[in-house]
């Protein structure tokens, strides 16, 4: 069995969360989806309720919010425009 290692940059991990915590998921569940260890992901959910893109509820599941959602929303459109925009029409290099 090989394992490719895949490095993520901070944007890659936020979007990544916000997109697995959308149903809501419990830490731990979350934790496994996104393969953080339990320091990264304190340290990204801390970060990530302070700025209100998640929410934590009584029963502690974390859900993204509507702010988190349009934050994914934006970041689809500002990836995704332009690399779409700028390589319409040209041919692929195989």
């Amino acid at each position: 069995m090989v394992l490719y290692v895949v490095r993520r940059d901070r944007h890659d991990i936020v979007v990544d969360i916000l997109t697995k915590a959308m149903g809501g998921k419990k830490k731990t569940e979350l934790m496994s989806d996104v393969g953080l260890s339990f320091a990264q992901m304190k340290q990204y959910l801390d970060r990530l309720v302070e700025k209100g893109l998640l929410e934590s509820n009584e029963t502690h599941h974390i859900k993204t919010t509507k702010t988190g959602m349009e934050f994914l929303k934006k970041c689809g459109e500002c990836l995704l425009s332009p690399w779409e925009n700028k390589n319409k029409g040209k041919p692929r290099k195989s």
